[in-house]
């Protein structure tokens, strides 16, 4: 029986993005959907393609994650990616990426200083790369000599960021900003705070040309704790910043696409304007936790689209057609261990050719976000749907840009009750539901017999 009404579920729902939440329908979709390509073809609905091994002569020990990365050095013949690896002991380990691997074992491992996610940053300048670790700023110089202890910090309970800034190579001390002119140069004191004001990130403001510069006035890294937190504009000589603004929570991130000045603070996204701090999205699997909050080397774009890490999920936040906003899904979802992992990743970076890098404990994985594949997993939820009184849906008609094998049973059809209970509907796809072999655009005869009350999904 076809009934009388339909639900029509197409393009207009995936340019939309993904909703703030299942109950309210801002976006076109729920965001328990998962693992979704949106660009490919504009409209069409797309698996994404696996990530696949980008350390496959296994460089990494089973427990170095990479946490922080710059481009390469060289400016001729050179490598993807600078990548700095930290293991359980917070040893720091240098290596290189030249778009399809780790190119050579580790080429130097620090077991004096300690490394760890948030406290280490790496800059290129001058030729060289300068990685700072929670005691040390190292020197890493193009033919891989790395002077591990090039210069002592004064603090070494905080972050320590680090930024290129009008030629100049600044990093975030405690309550003082360093700053070199040339390369091989240590760094002196150019900006003084209150001892109240703890550096925690720094950035580069577009629309004013200043550095950016965030402050709280009580240091924890997993920012359980309360404090004022501040951003303050900079132009990189005085002895006083330009301007300093007050804001909701603790910014640990300034990243940069499109103009636009995304701040990663507390466990949210948003844009910095003049006065503050616009909210964007809340990061659904980000804890308090200094493993997960959304750090500097959590954050990278290739195009317009910015990505970042939610814990074991990659974030997207692009365009989908020209005319439109820019709007969220979940591009990837954590798959370098087995399907569905919820493995939290430690690192994100543009590796190049439209691949995103990702890691975890002991692995270093590329994604291509131009491809799809037919070996990856995707699920797509709708938003909730409100009736006035009971409904049966009688049957569902599916459509396909490719072809599909009529005889796979690998696509289902599940509906959620108001108790959020998912229940198979119906699978679709093998001979019990199309009795023509092999393959199809569209399936017809999905035959649905579910009563659907108040609140359906």
């Amino acid at each position: 029986m076809i009934g009388k009404h339909q639900i029509e579920i197409d393009w207009r729902n995936f340019v939309k993005g993904m909703s703030s939440s299942a109950e309210i329908a801002d976006g076109g979709f729920s965001p328990d959907t998962d693992n979704v390509n949106l660009t490919k073809i504009p409209g069409v609905l797309y698996a994404p393609a696996l990530s696949s091994d980008a350390d496959t002569d296994d460089r990494l020990s089973t427990t170095i994650s990479i946490i922080a990365s710059s481009p390469d050095m060289a400016t001729i013949m050179a490598d993807r990616r600078l990548l700095v690896g930290v293991n359980a002991s917070e040893d720091g380990t240098f290596f290189r990426y030249d778009g399809t691997k780790i190119i050579a074992a580790a080429y130097a491992t620090d077991t004096t200083r300690n490394y760890g996610k948030g406290f280490t940053d790496i800059i290129t300048f001058g030729g060289e790369a300068y990685v700072t670790s929670k005691s040390h700023i190292a020197r890493w110089q193009n033919d891989n000599t790395i002077t591990q202890d090039f210069f002592a910090f004064i603090t070494t309970t905080v972050f320590h960021p680090a930024l290129v800034f009008e030629n100049n190579a600044y990093y975030g001390d405690g309550n003082t900003l360093k700053r070199a002119t040339a390369i091989n140069t240590a760094p002196t004191t150019i900006l003084t705070l209150s001892t109240d004001q703890i550096i925690t990130a720094l950035g580069t403001d577009p629309s004013t040309g200043y550095m950016l510069i965030s402050v709280t006035s009580t240091f924890d890294a997993s920012n359980t704790g309360t404090g004022v937190h501040k951003v303050m504009w900079y132009d990189g000589y005085s002895n006083k910043v330009r301007k300093s603004i007050v804001v909701e929570d603790l910014i640990t991130a300034f990243h940069v696409n499109s103009g636009t000045v995304f701040v990663g603070y507390g466990q949210n996204i948003g844009y910095l304007t003049g006065g503050g701090i616009n909210f964007l999205r809340k990061l659904k699997n980000v804890g308090l936790d200094s493993n997960e909050l959304p750090f500097k080397h959590n954050f990278t774009s290739i195009g317009n689209t910015t990505y970042v890490l939610d814990d074991y999920q990659v974030l997207a936040f692009g365009k989908i057609l020209p005319s439109s906003p820019p709007v969220f899904y979940y591009a990837y979802s954590n798959s370098i261990t087995a399907a569905g992992s919820t493995t939290t990743l430690t690192f994100l970076s543009n590796g190049g050719s439209g691949r995103l890098l990702i890691s975890q404990a002991g692995q270093l994985h590329h994604f291509d976000t131009t491809s799809v594949a037919t070996t990856n997993t995707m699920s797509f939820y709708t938003n909730i749907y409100n009736f006035p009184r009971p409904v049966y849906l009688r049957g569902a008609y599916v459509q396909y840009v490719d072809a599909v094998d009529t005889a796979s049973s690998i696509r289902n059809l599940r509906h959620s009750t108001q108790t959020r209970a998912e229940r198979l509907a119906n699978v679709f796809g093998g001979t019990s539901l199309n009795s023509v072999p092999g393959t199809v655009y569209e399936i017809t005869d999905v035959v649905l017999t579910l009563q659907m009350f108040l609140k359906k999904r």
